[in-house]
């Protein structure tokens, strides 16, 4: 009898690290599953919203495409895109997913469970932390290996279909200073008809080189002409493009074979879009940078390829920003805590986002990159240093 009454009854109201650790990582990520849905569902139908038309547009032939027809075409428009808006979102996402989980845990009370066993907040947060970093390492893939090999398919508008269109391509600045035109481009040859590029010297125009076809020849990195001729306009005959073995007799002629550029093919096909440098990777980027292009071009290009490398650390200093405000100690109405927890992520998103638009505008486009980190990731420090234990 006495033994029987001088039992320990042990109570246990702890948890398990590893096991708090695996049911808040389990949480995190079958949010952050709904997060990446939503999404990219919304930002699809918004983008049909203003396109559709565009899908449903009678072909060459005069004849409207039918109902699955115009499905597929859907289709292999937005499968690709789905990585670009991926990327674009990826810190959206995360944070998104941080307050699914946390506010599901804090309504079905298991939150107060947790913090009523002595567990600290921050200990709580570390396992969205730590797949939050991984999850950024997904977006630096999705940046520099993906996004890379589907460009020639992004840069594409909702009416090509299948088929690439056919462009124009007028004075584009080219190396040595010289200006590149053509009157049709076609990216599925490799071709451009009426190819003639005005070569300067000092800024002053010397001369043009006219072919009636031009073919890029890869292996050389070259436009290799069908009957070139380079016609000088006061007898100069130097210049880096005309190599001395094409002398002519002919008094400020040249029959010109090919013409060495630094705008391949696939750059032609791809600089139509206005944001192709953001699809490109940091390699891709370095290479435009060397280019003697323009100087705002030049400047857009250093601003996106610093953003390669600020980009993951300004979504980890969103969802800082974000995760003091979405638990604590203290109670509060879950809709207060959630306008609360969204002030901070979304100032900062909008503020990288101008900064992405404007980088190309300032004298260093570095600041255009940096100025979001040195602003919000001190403040991420701070709130998370402020989160009462």
């Amino acid at each position: 009898m006495d033994s029987k009454q001088n039992k320990t009854v042990r109570v246990d109201l702890g948890f398990s690290p590893k096991i708090l650790d695996r049911y808040v990582a389990k949480e995190f990520l079958l949010s952050y599953v709904v997060a990446v849905a939503s999404v990219l569902s919304l930002r699809i139908v918004m983008d049909l919203l203003i396109l559709g038309d565009e899908f449903v547009e009678a072909n060459a032939a005069g004849e409207a495409p039918g109902a699955l027809t115009v499905i597929g075409y859907i289709f292999d428009y937005y499968w690709p895109k789905i990585f670009e808006y991926f990327r674009d979102f990826s810190g959206t996402m995360i944070f998104l997913a941080a307050c699914f989980s946390l506010v599901r845990m804090t309504r079905q009370n298991e939150l107060t469970a947790i913090l009523a066993s002595g567990v600290s907040l921050k200990r709580i947060i570390a396992p969205i932390v730590f797949i939050a970093l991984f999850l950024n390492v997904l977006m630096v893939i999705d940046q520099e290996v993906i996004l890379p090999k589907l460009a020639d398919k992004l840069v594409r508008r909702p009416d090509e279909r299948d088929a690439l269109r056919k462009k124009p391509v007028w004075l584009l600045p080219d190396v040595h200073g010289s200006l590149l035109s053509a009157t049709k481009f076609d990216p599925e040859k490799n071709e451009m008809e009426n190819f003639f590029v005005v070569l300067c010297h000092e800024e002053i125009a010397m001369g043009h080189i006219a072919s009636k076809k031009a073919t890029w020849n890869a292996s050389d990195n070259r436009w290799d002409l069908q009957d070139g001729l380079f016609v000088s306009y006061d007898g100069i005959t130097e210049h880096p493009a005309l190599k001395p073995e094409w002398a002519s007799s002919n008094y400020g002629v040249i029959p010109v074979p090919y013409y060495e550029s630094n705008h391949s093919a696939n750059y032609l096909w791809k600089q139509r879009n206005s944001n192709f440098k953001t699809l490109l990777s940091s390699d891709q980027l370095t290479s435009i940078i060397q280019k003697e292009i323009k100087a705002g071009e030049q400047r857009e290009a250093i601003s996106e390829k610093h953003f390669r490398f600020t980009d993951p650390m300004i979504n980890m200093a969103m969802l800082l920003l974000g995760l003091p405000m979405l638990i604590s100690r203290e109670r509060r109405n879950t809709k207060t805590s959630l306008i609360l927890a969204t002030i901070g992520p979304l100032t900062c998103f909008m503020f990288t986002f101008i900064c992405k638009l404007i980088g190309a505008e300032l004298a260093n486009p570095l600041l255009a990159a940096w100025m979001p980190l040195i602003i919000f990731l001190p403040l991420s420090v701070l709130a998370l240093d402020s989160l009462k234990t």
